[in-house]
């Protein structure tokens, strides 16, 4: 990257990023039982994500993996976008 310019990347709920988007699992928050069954699932602090298709579910790929996500109150799922 030449000197002075930086990746700017930004913070948004899982279920709004756009289809084709690619980011990493920033934070969850919410209910403990919530916040354990997205971990158990593959969504945990560091995880690589792509949004597939938008919607309610969405579905997003996380390594070789297809997941429908559906988001409720109990629990939020913050993506750092990539702006590569």
């Amino acid at each position: 990257m030449p000197k002075g310019l930086c990746h700017l990347n930004r913070i948004v709920p899982l279920e709004l990023m756009r289809q084709g988007e690619v980011g990493e699992v920033h934070d969850i928050d919410g209910l403990p039982e919530s916040v354990l069954r997205l971990k158990e699932i593959g969504l945990r602090e560091g995880v690589r994500i792509r949004m597939v298709s938008t919607g309610k579910p969405c579905i997003v790929a996380v390594g070789d993996h297809r997941l429908s996500y559906r988001g409720d109150d109990s629990a939020i799922v913050l993506i750092e976008v990539s702006s590569e």
